[in-house]
């Protein structure tokens, strides 16, 4: 079933969802250093792909 992006924002509330031509992308609300480790931008060609990668940033660092 395909999600929405009214659940990807509510999964996701440090982040906005931007719907581009060709593709999705995700801001973070608060920005974090270059040194972080972590991304402040991800981009998915589908909804879908867009989740995975913003649950990617929600893991430990260290792990697939």
């Amino acid at each position: 079933m395909p999600v929405t992006v009214a659940e990807v924002i509510r999964a996701f509330p440090g982040w906005q969802i931007y719907d581009l031509a060709g593709g999705w992308a995700a801001v973070r609300t608060n920005l974090l250093p270059r040194t972080s480790g972590l991304s402040n931008v991800r981009c998915g060609e589908t909804l879908e792909e867009l989740v995975r990668h913003l649950e990617a940033e929600t893991r430990p660092r260290g792990t697939a």
